[in-house]
């Protein structure tokens, strides 16, 4: 199938309008007048252009298109642009997708998790970005968020008294500012309201993307879903009123980003000690004999910084619960001993412990373990090494913490940290 139309007669005077709808000189008027005169020759010139068309003429444009984010196709320029039709993204002529990542990067905008973005919305960015730039600082960065991934996302800023807990702007518990002679102020955390639910667009993907294009100041703390729904009995909906018997919201959700420090750091280092496991553990009950309740503390969910800088881990409501098995990882994650022998200087941590809330983020249900006294370290029997276990399924194993600490100061709940 012929793409581009061989012709010595073009419909317009504008060169680029014509190369842009498929017209291009044939290789016949390279042929000296006594040979342009042979119809064998130029039969000939014909045929070289029908093979040379997908074989070099179609990759050598596509070579010189690869910057260039908007490519079209003839049968476009002949149809919905020559008829000035919106045109859906998904009829553009699109280049492969690591092209099109590429392209974006070149841009300045280099995603961590690109296999989450669709080809459409890396071309929509490849398109705009380099306009954006020169709008970066202003409330415009949402409108190309949502522009770029075809959501409908609200930023709110948030308020405080405390730099702990915060409020969305113009939440009626917000008292007198500090500038009227009270306590409360704006803060540059934000939060992410999306109406309707987040539908297909992956939050990993907008964390990323907030973070690529935001005012360099903000700080993410949520993404919110919200969902508007009609209250009526009445099915024309008409009436808006209602006798009210009973409602349930089916979901009711905030995926905190940050807390009052960061909003994710990395692991301590994982070393792997097979086939041997620590037999040191630190422990509040360092005489006990009983280890009916005794469980060790594996790979939390994720991990935080506080304002010291220290790391600090946090488990998700299922990476809580208390799992039971007949083997022990020898998996350890924590600080590096340098002992040459692979257990020696390795601690694990035994439980039970408490579980408190991350410090400023009050509706999510991550829990940070506390101990109500600084554990003590003690030599460990094998026979004394539970087989139970909290954390992220069983591969990894807490060890070698620097110390345990107050994160809420004066609560007497030491948690530890790295």
């Amino acid at each position: 199938m012929t793409v581009y139309t061989y012709s010595l007669s073009w419909p317009s005077t504008d060169v680029a309008e014509n190369l842009r709808l498929g017209y291009r000189t044939p290789r016949s008027i390279l042929l000296p007048p006594y040979l342009a005169i042979n119809q064998y020759f130029t039969d000939f010139m014909d045929a070289v252009d029908e093979v040379f068309e997908p074989l070099v003429d179609m990759k050598t444009e596509i070579l010189g298109d690869l910057r260039n984010p908007w490519v079209t196709n003839p049968s476009l320029e002949q149809n919905e642009i020559a008829n000035n039709q919106m045109i859906d993204f998904s009829r553009w002529s699109q280049p492969e997708r690591q092209i099109l990542a590429s392209q974006v990067n070149s841009l300045g905008m280099n995603f961590q998790n690109a296999g989450v973005i669709t080809n459409d919305n890396y071309q929509a960015i490849s398109r705009w970005v380099g306009q954006y730039w020169f709008a970066k600082g202003t409330q415009s960065f949402i409108d190309f968020i949502n522009y770029s991934l075809s959501s409908q996302l609200k930023v709110t800023p948030l308020w405080t008294e405390d730099y702990v807990n915060f409020v969305a702007e113009g939440d009626p518990t917000i008292g007198t500012p500090i500038w009227d002679g009270g306590t409360w102020y704006p803060t540059s955390h934000v939060s992410i309201i999306a109406s309707g639910g987040l539908q297909s667009l992956d939050i990993q993907t907008l964390v990323a993307f907030f973070y690529e294009i935001a005012n360099y100041n903000l700080v993410l703390y949520s993404v919110e879903s919200a969902y508007n729904m009609w209250i009526t009995d009445d099915v024309t909906q008409v009436r808006t009123d209602a006798e009210i018997v009973a409602i349930g919201l089916w979901s009711d959700f905030a995926i905190n980003m940050s807390n009052f420090a960061s909003y994710g750091v990395d692991s301590p280092p994982v070393t792997d000690l097979s086939p041997q496991i620590p037999m040191q553990a630190l422990t509040t009950a360092p005489t006990n004999t009983n280890f009916s309740n005794v469980y060790i503390l594996g790979q939390p969910t994720g991990w935080f910084q506080d304002s010291d800088g220290d790391t600090i881990p946090a488990y998700g409501t299922a990476d809580q619960t208390i799992t039971n098995s007949g083997t022990i990882a020898s998996t350890v994650c924590g600080t590096i001993a340098t002992s040459t022998t692979p257990s020696d200087g390795y601690s694990l941590i035994f439980g039970p412990v408490g579980w408190d809330i991350v410090p400023g983020s009050p509706r999510s249900d991550a829990r940070v373990p506390y101990f109500t006294s600084v554990p003590t370290e003690r030599t460990a029997a094998l026979s004394e090494l539970p087989a139970q276990m909290v954390g992220v399924g069983r591969q990894q194993m807490l060890v070698n913490p620097k110390g345990f600490k107050e994160l809420v100061s004066g609560s007497g709940h030491y948690v530890p940290f790295w």
